[in-house]
């Protein structure tokens, strides 16, 4: 466990615990993302709650003992005052998550937290530099970065010599509004997110970007055309809308000699082109074209989980508690979230009105 009042002290040398059993875990938030994916993927890991912490106390100890964790908290500060935490997972409203984030990081814990951290650059930043300050990890919740099938894209992209270089990519992402509440601002950084985070990883840091937007109150719609610094150019088609009341997501990638489309993360479809051999028929005159079509197995033997997997939560959680465990660095960092919020606050600062 981390002594507590550690959070500001990064030159001693801690120990770093071996199994994921061993960690003491605390949860902040008991709504219903956390208890559909992050309580699920946690209880998949092999990972034990410590403790849980909620507004109302009553509610964290049903919460707690519903989830087999020792205590339960109706205020989290107690829970990181007493309580002696490795790591923290913490889903709460957006607006509150940073806040959360940076107690948790004081209180010497490693911290797993919902997207989006911060609500633009500057709120993202101040959270990196905690992190750094308190020689803590953050993991921000970009679970697609560990859906199979974007892990799968990303290795088809980067063989070079089958794929070719990357050249352009477009992605869409669609669905019913959850709320009359919802402006541009909100669904971007509450559900686009996670395509526009894909972007820099796939691509890398966009250089520049340009928009337009015909949204009407909770109606969202916007269109974007970007330029990574690696010369990568693409765009990106959001929409918000009741026609979408199934979510609608896909992402298609074009190299030199393949390209390959992924679809609601079920999917991934492959195609490389074959030059005809000198002397030979034309493609055209033959079958000269290789497709590849990969999808997730449909079985009971799911267990309902299906979903965890194929939308990268479970990998993602394991991922956080293999960092805390082994001392591993994050794939999605406080400091790497920096990059995509400053990327969302660029886009929406580039869509011009229709």
């Amino acid at each position: 466990m981390i002594p507590q009042g550690s959070g500001t002290d990064t030159d001693q040398e801690e120990p770093v615990a071996q199994r994921v059993e061993d960690l003491r875990i605390g949860f902040i938030g008991h709504g219903r993302h956390a208890r559909a994916n992050l309580y699920p993927a946690l209880e998949l890991a092999g990972a034990r709650l410590t403790s849980i912490a909620t507004r109302d106390e009553a509610a964290a100890r049903a919460a707690a003992a519903l989830h087999g964790a020792d205590r339960g908290h109706g205020d989290h500060r107690r829970m990181l005052a007493e309580d002696a935490l490795d790591a923290v997972f913490v889903s709460v409203a957006p607006e509150d998550q940073a806040a959360v984030a940076q107690e948790c990081l004081e209180a010497g814990a490693h911290v797993f937290v919902e997207k989006p951290l911060g609500l633009n650059e500057a709120e993202a930043r101040r959270v990196a530099e905690t992190a750094e300050r308190c020689g803590r990890e953050v993991t921000v919740g970009f679970m697609k970065r560990h859906a199979p099938a974007y892990r799968r894209l990303a290795a088809l992209m980067a063989d070079e010599a089958a794929f070719g270089r990357v050249v352009s990519f477009q992605g869409f992402f669609a669905f019913s509004p959850w709320t009359d509440t919802l402006r541009d601002d909100t669904y971007l950084k509450y559900g686009a997110i996670h395509l526009v985070d894909l972007v820099r990883w796939l691509f890398g840091d966009v250089a520049e970007v340009t928009g337009f937007r015909n949204s009407r109150g909770a109606d969202i719609s916007m269109a974007m055309t970007l330029r990574t610094h690696s010369g990568v150019i693409g765009n990106l088609t959001l929409a918000g809308v009741p026609a979408w009341g199934r979510e609608q997501e896909e992402l298609t990638v074009t190299g030199q000699r393949g390209f390959a489309r992924v679809e609601n993360l079920t999917s991934l479809t492959h195609h490389h082109a074959r030059p005809a051999a000198p002397g030979g028929a034309e493609p055209w005159q033959e079958l000269g074209e290789e497709a590849v079509v990969v999808r997730s197995v449909n079985s009971p033997a799911s267990g309902g989980h299906q979903d965890l997997y194929l939308r990268g939560f479970a990998a993602e959680v394991r991922h956080f508690l293999d960092t805390v465990a082994h001392g591993a660095p994050s794939l999605s960092s406080a400091a790497d979230n920096v990059g995509t919020m400053a990327l969302c606050d660029e886009l929406l600062s580039a869509l011009a009105p229709h």
